[in-house]
């Protein structure tokens, strides 16, 4: 099993899309949603602004692939962390705790995405996505990694708890397209 993370192209977009919703558990389709075009597609209006908005989180240029024998199979989204806006202009409001954990950890390498679909799972993917994200961020001169992740969410806080990271802060969880469950974001930092 050849196992390789590559930087994201312009032609991995919609996988750049896949990630963001696997890792956030459907929290951007509404955003996608409010930015479609005539075409009536969120997935469309998501590559649009994967591709076309460098100041989104998600932009291309924060994307990493990871591939098993050339097939993608997952990914990690992050970047280090300058600009510390709360809420951003065409984010909605229940994302406000979330960019707000985000913005305690000023210069963290801030993994904003880490994700596996779901056929690849269990083969220790996503602790080589975190060394990946781990290695970038001491290359960029971070103080750390942060991530953010939603109270029930147990299996990713295993992992990251596994890995190194400490639980730092939290703020309440606010419900979105029907989700209910989750009580609190979780503020997870790696400090190096």
């Amino acid at each position: 099993m050849a196992v390789s993370i590559r930087k994201a192209h312009r032609s991995d977009a919609l996988h750049v899309a896949a990630i963001v919703d696997i890792a956030g558990h459907g929290i951007d389709v509404d955003m996608w949603r409010s930015n479609m075009d005539e075409d009536g597609s969120p997935l469309s209006a998501a590559r649009s602004l994967i591709l076309d908005d460098p100041d989104r989180p998600y932009h291309l240029s924060r994307a990493f692939i990871l591939e098993i024998d050339k097939e993608i199979a997952g990914g990690v989204i992050g970047s280090l962390k300058y600009d510390y806006s709360v809420l951003p202009q065409g984010f909605p409001a229940y994302m406000a705790p979330l960019l707000e954990l985000e913005s305690r950890v000023p210069m963290f390498w801030s993994v904003l995405a880490v994700a596996i679909c779901r056929e690849f799972r269990g083969k220790g993917l996503a602790r080589s996505l975190l060394d990946f994200a781990d290695g970038q961020a001491r290359s960029e001169g971070a103080r750390g990694l942060s991530i953010v992740v939603e109270d029930t969410n147990l299996r990713a806080i295993t992992l990251y708890r596994r890995f190194g990271f400490k639980d730092r802060d939290l703020l309440p969880w606010l419900p979105y397209g029907g989700r209910a469950g989750p009580q609190h974001w979780v503020l997870l930092t790696l400090d190096f």
